[in-house]
Parts: C-alpha cells; sequence; structure tokens
C-alpha cells in the first residue's frame, strides 16, 4: 500500500479516464483532490472518497493555492479537450486549453514548488507512421490540431523538467476503450469506435467502415485497444514511478497499449458475436491521414513501469461495455 499521506491534484477527474484513475489511486491509499470544470465531465462520476474542487486547471492562482492547502505530491494532469474533428474546426480552442492552459497549470506547480507531475498524451502525436509498431522513438509528426496540442506540451514539460529540476511523465494512451464497474464511456458525441459499434448494431443504425483497401491482413485499419482500467493502472504505476527518489530528473515519454493490433473488420465481427447481431456495415474511402496501423511497442512500460495490459483483449473490452 502506498503512504495515505501522499496528495495527488488530478486534473479531469470527472471523466472517463480521469474517473477510472481516481478509483486506481484512492484503492492504492493515496488521497486524491479532483479539480474539474464539469464542461465535458460528470459530477456523478466522482468517487466519494475524493475531495473535489470545481474549476479550470488554467487558473493559476487559485491553482497555487489548492497545491498548498492539500500539500500536493504529484499533478496528474488527465483534464483536456480531445475531439479530433472538434480540433480541426477550431483550433484556437484546443491550443487556448491543452497548451496555454497546461502551461498555467506547470507554472502554478513551479512556483508552489511542486516537483512530480504525469500528463495524459496520445498516440496523436505520432500522426500516421508507417512503421508496423510504434516505439517512443517514433518521430512526433501529429496530422490534427489535437495532436499538435499533445506534442507542444510534451516538449514544454521536459523543458520545465530539465530547468526545474522536477520528475516528470508523458503516458501516450494508444485507443482507450472498455468500461468499469463504475465507469462508463459518456462522450457526447461519441467517437470512439467500439461503443458506436454497440450503439449501430442496437438501433440498426449503419456502421462506417472507412477503407477496406489498407495493406493490412484483410484490407481495414489496425488499432491497438487498451482497457481503461490498465490506463488506470498505468496512472498509478506512473505516480509510484514519480515518488520513487531513485527516479531520475527530467522527463520521459511512455506508450501505454496493449500492444496488439485489431482491425476494424475485427472489431465489428467481436461486436456481432457478442450481441449476437448482424451490423449494417457501408464501405466508404479512407479518411485522409488515417494510417494503416496504430500499434504501441510497449517495451518501455514494462520496463520503466512493470506495467503490463492485464484487460484489454478486444472481446473482454467489448463485454465490458456490455455489461
Amino acid at each position: 500500500m502506498s503512504d495515505p499521506t501522499t496528495s495527488i491534484l488530478l486534473t479531469g477527474g470527472a471523466g472517463y479516464i480521469g474517473a477510472a484513475t481516481a478509483d486506481a489511486i484512492i484503492a492504492a491509499g493515496m488521497r486524491v483532490v479532483i479539480l474539474d470544470d464539469l464542461t465535458s465531465g460528470h459530477a456523478d462520476t466522482i468517487p466519494n472518497e475524493a475531495s473535489f474542487k470545481t474549476g479550470g486547471y488554467g487558473e493559476t492562482d487559485k491553482v497555487e493555492e489548492l497545491l498548498r492547502d492539500a500539500r500536493i505530491d504529484v499533478i496528474v494532469h488527465c483534464g483536456a479537450k480531445s475531439i479530433v474533428a472538434e480540433s480541426s474546426e477550431h483550433p484556437e480552442r484546443y491550443f487556448a486549453n491543452n497548451v496555454q492552459a497546461s502551461l498555467n497549470l506547470l507554472d502554478a506547480a513551479c512556483n508552489v514548488g511542486v516537483k512530480r507531475f504525469l500528463f495524459a498524451s496520445s498516440a496523436a502525436v505520432y500522426g500516421a507512421p508507417t512503421s508496423s509498431t510504434i516505439s517512443e522513438s517514433t518521430a512526433l509528426n501529429p496530422v490534427n490540431p489535437y495532436g499538435a496540442t499533445k506534442v507542444a506540451f510534451e516538449l514544454a514539460l521536459r523543458a520545465y523538467a530539465e530547468a526545474h529540476e522536477m520528475r516528470a511523465i508523458s503516458l501516450r494512451y494508444f485507443n482507450v476503450a472498455g468500461s468499469t464497474e463504475r465507469v462508463r464511456e459518456r462522450h457526447d458525441p461519441e467517437t470512439h469506435l467500439l461503443p458506436r459499434l454497440l450503439l449501430a448494431v442496437e438501433t440498426g443504425a449503419s456502421v462506417e467502415l472507412y477503407g477496406n483497401d489498407y495493406a493490412t491482413p484483410d484490407g481495414s485499419a489496425l488499432r491497438d485497444y487498451v482497457h481503461v482500467a490498465d490506463v488506470a493502472a498505468a496512472n498509478l504505476a506512473a505516480v509510484n514511478y514519480l515518488l520513487n527518489e531513485r527516479t531520475p530528473l527530467g522527463h520521459n515519454a511512455v506508450n501505454i497499449g496493449s500492444g496488439v493490433g485489431t482491425s476494424v473488420k475485427q472489431a465489428i465481427s467481436a461486436v456481432e458475436r457478442a450481441t449476437k447481431r448482424t451490423a449494417n456495415v457501408q464501405v466508404l474511402p479512407r479518411r485522409p491521414g488515417d494510417p494503416p496501423r496504430l500499434i504501441a511497442d510497449i517495451t518501455r512500460a514494462v520496463a520503466l513501469l512493470n506495467w503490463r495490459p492485464r484487460q484489454s483483449e478486444t472481446t473482454r473490452i467489448i463485454r465490458s461495455l456490455i455489461d
């Protein structure tokens, strides 16, 4: 068990990944203070055991006061805008929220002396790489403003960590999916494939398959799905890594995925088997910028964090969504 006096500030703790992370950190015996403005999160997902403050993480003065009053040891920054299509329509909102407000949070941490920082990043930093699996040394080449904001803040976090003797880590999540007993996907609009597939087979709506002519085994794009409970466990492992005094100062980036590729056609078939219903598939042309495969190399996560995915087999993820 962790030290019960350890205090974690968790931004975005009323969101999907944030709420699952709060549960994992509380179960490990640490105190959690959630900061969320509830623009996209849900108050009813905040665990009773957590303290909750309504507000934005970009409000430097208020955040500094919170960091001091709660005697925060580690910041876990899950708060962000995260809808790719919206980021292309309104890049100014994404840079203001994901970069400028996040820099304000980082400034508050430095001003108060909080030296441990976990950033919830994304595989979107890689864009559309051509390699069969993606390691952390793969070039950062985002293809949308959302990915660009994640790259921008990662670079800032690295610079701050080096200049201010911080321990910092960016976890690059791949396709997070699934439900826990308490937390489920409640995005509006829902852009993630697996919940959209389930909704489509329930309602009889068509399922869009963008491209069936990729150079993959079945012609459809390959993606790496990782269960939200495994992501929460990775966040907890990263918190413990940052708390370890033997951890070197500076910044590290770590992929968090299953390490396994699932094609869109395989995902459709798995949903059909689980629901015993047939999907109405509509084949459409490829979308610009969609890579044929996005599969994580998780070697560094295993070595650095002693973390492995435990619940990320696709049929298990689908079953958790149904249950």
